[in-house]
């Protein structure tokens, strides 16, 4: 067991201590699950006894009490009153101004807390507890961006404060930094081997990063933690997709699928690694699956309108691909076979307007670009076909420049003076 960090997560004590108790401060976090995408991490704050008042900071012991007491039987908009009042008479007081900014974030009013934290932070500059919290109340509200740089700093001044270090790590998960995610979530999950939600959390981040080698090497802490479980053989299934090992991919979902076969996203996930080997009518079956269990449709209904137009069935083809982007117009694939069909049916227009709109969907990818320098051509719009075949030579140039760099190991060429960017005033 690692000793950096608790063996548990341990939640806050059910009632307030009396400034009088002269008890410490704890203003931390001591339960930390808020969901983010697949997994909860919630924060449960605590409300502190005050300090021993400072020169020039006096309290009102009984005003605070009283306030304490209210927030402690939830009665928050009179709590808030009562620490308003507090702080009338004593306005730098930091302990009242945290225990008011608890307050405003139990009513879901973050950005008051935000403010109140910040005002206490100003006369306790870098407090773990007020840093914890703050960041709390950005992540709350939904700014993880806005919450790592108070996290961060509560990290590095308290080490082995786990709250401080989980909610960093969810705040770059948040974010999608799942670099950085991982490398938050690496000392937490090896502090809580039994803690699924960590191991998983750890693991999304591997395998959303690229870190596919490190995703197969943690696969046995995932099945210790969680054996057999679908969702184990989901995460190894994309880290051996990701690795291009196809077949052992599809096993993991093929496992996945045995044991919760109603469970959305694992036949469309076994469906589109058989439409990548092109083993079609296995590819069908699993989507077919997917539209019944009522999960991935949109995206199912693309690829089976997909494989209905490689078939040859373009009337159902483009009744699939028209349902898919009803549901969904980001799907590219069905927004380009659209593109397709219309070209088929000589509606040039139509043509033109599919293509553009996959070209916005990933501008990266050259097919797009062809067929709508066709659609062009035959709109008797030929400087704009040539516009885009100029557009199809120059990605080919780039595809075949990285490859080179890859098998010769030299550096890419610099770009020419005119492409280099010329920075922000």
């Amino acid at each position: 067991m690692n000793a950096l960090f608790p063996a548990t997560i341990h939640s806050c004590p059910g009632e307030f201590t009396s400034p009088k108790d002269g008890a410490k401060p704890h203003l931390t976090e001591r339960r930390v699950f808020v969901s983010i995408l697949l997994f909860a991490l919630l924060g449960v704050v605590c409300l502190a006894a005050a300090e021993p008042a400072k020169a020039g900071q006096a309290v009102n012991e009984e005003l605070f009490g009283q306030a304490n007491e209210l927030a402690s039987q939830g009665r928050y908009p009179e709590a808030v009153k009562s620490y308003l009042r507090v702080l009338q008479l004593a306005p730098n007081s930091p302990e009242v101004l945290n225990n008011l900014g608890v307050v405003y974030t139990r009513m879901g009013k973050y950005s008051e807390a935000v403010l109140t934290y910040q005002r206490a932070l100003r006369l306790e500059p870098h407090s773990p507890r007020l840093l914890v919290n703050l960041g709390l109340a950005h992540f709350k509200n939904g700014c993880w961006k806005c919450a790592i740089k108070p996290l961060k700093e509560a990290a590095i001044a308290e080490p082995q404060n786990f709250q401080a270090r989980a909610l960093l790590a969810m705040s770059y998960y948040g974010v999608k930094d799942f670099s950085y995610a991982s490398r938050e979530f690496e000392p937490l999950a090896a502090a809580q081997p039994d803690n699924s939600t960590l191991q998983f959390l750890l693991a999304e981040s591997y395998l959303w990063s690229g870190q596919y080698d490190k995703l197969l090497a943690f696969f046995d802490q995932l099945e210790k933690s969680s054996p057999n479980s679908a969702a184990t053989h989901l995460l190894m299934g994309e880290a051996y997709d990701g690795l291009d090992r196809t077949d052992q991919a599809i096993e993991e979902f093929k496992a996945a699928a045995a044991v919760a076969p109603n469970q959305p996203d694992v036949h469309f996930g076994l469906g589109y690694l058989y439409w990548k080997k092109r083993e079609l009518a296995n590819a069908q079956k699993e989507f077919m699956k997917e539209v019944d269990n009522e999960g991935e449709v949109a995206k199912a209904k693309a690829y089976l309108g997909d494989i209905e137009l490689r078939e040859g069935h373009a009337e159902s083809a483009e009744r699939l691909l028209h349902e898919a982007t009803r549901r969904d117009p980001r799907i590219r694939i069905a927004v380009y076979d659209l593109g397709a069909i219309y070209m088929r049916q000589k509606a040039y227009s139509k043509a033109v307007a599919a293509f553009q709109d996959a070209i916005r969907l990933d501008p990266s990818r050259a097919d797009a670009h062809y067929r709508l320098a066709q659609a062009y051509r035959q709109q008797g719009h030929n400087d704009l076909a040539e516009a885009e075949t100029r557009k199809v030579a120059a990605m080919h140039e780039k595809t075949r420049a990285n490859l080179l760099h890859e098998i010769s190991g030299e550096p890419p060429p610099l770009p020419q003076n005119s492409q280099l960017p010329t920075g922000k005033q």
